[in-house]
């Protein structure tokens, strides 16, 4: 009897571990532009080699550089948002998973305070506070959705409108705008395209004024997810990442480059 061996499944399109590592390269890119080229670009200390470097042929490209990789990076929030809500949708315990978030939204807090805005104090929170929010907000939809006419969209309503506050109290870091997108990619969930257009359009919108609305350009990865979920080994490194990825950044700009505090 000849050998058979039966040929693995191929797995058309992105997993969801495929859109986190999409993700964390673009905030990574991100992160650059912000804590450190925009740090160069705009420093008015009395530090030399800043002031040569940006004197030179390379000032104009750092410059360019710069608004490149913010661009790059407005695609990483939205997919993070995405990524939220199929977790939200399939997690056993929604409350733990709220946990998760909310611990590394206090972990990151001064990383993210030390990198983004180099100070111990002020400015707006680090994503995790967005996302913690979020979800939230995901559980106060999810819970509307058993009530009856007019009392399901007015509940739906006020959830929405309640995480929109928080997010302004908390000086979240998309605000608004992230509570929404969250919340567009919730309730339009049923209809893959209409979903990700819709959301990748409110990304246009939050990302205009900064980089002439890039964020749409989440949308291309999120039409190619296939559901799956993917293989992760390493579970938390993705947790892990936002916070050590930002300290990193901040001792290369505060022991290399030079720039203090403040």
């Amino acid at each position: 009897m000849p050998f058979s061996r039966k040929k693995p499944d191929i797995q058309v399109g992105l997993s969801g571990t495929a859109l986190k590592y999409i993700a964390m390269t673009a905030m990574l890119a991100d992160h650059i532009g912000a804590v450190l080229l925009e740090r160069i670009v705009y420093y008015r200390g009395n530090l030399e080699q800043v002031a040569m470097l940006m004197t030179s042929q390379w000032g104009d490209t750092l410059y360019w550089l710069y608004r490149m990789l913010r661009s790059v990076g407005r695609i990483a929030f939205p997919i993070y948002c995405f990524l939220l809500v199929e977790g939200f949708l399939h997690t056993r315990d929604w409350r733990r998973y709220w946990l998760r978030m909310a611990a590394f939204a206090l972990i990151s807090e001064i990383p993210f305070r030390l990198a983004v805005w180099n100070t111990w104090a002020g400015g707006s929170s680090n994503v995790y506070v967005e996302l913690a929010a979020g979800l939230l907000v995901l559980r106060g939809l999810k819970q509307s959705e058993g009530l009856t006419e007019p009392f399901r969209v007015a509940g739906m309503a006020a959830v929405i409108g309640g995480g929109c506050l928080v997010s302004v109290l908390l000086k979240a870091d998309y605000g608004i705008d992230g509570i929404l997108i969250l919340s567009l990619f919730y309730l339009l969930r049923e209809n893959r395209l209409v979903q990700v257009l819709s959301g990748g359009i409110l990304s246009f919108l939050e990302s205009w004024n900064m980089c002439y609305g890039a964020g749409i350009l989440s949308a291309i990865p999120l039409l190619f997810y296939n559901g799956r979920r993917g293989q992760a080994r390493w579970k938390y490194a993705f947790y892990w990442f936002y916070p050590l990825h930002l300290m990193v950044l901040f001792f290369i700009r505060l022991y290399i480059i030079g720039i203090p505090l403040g």
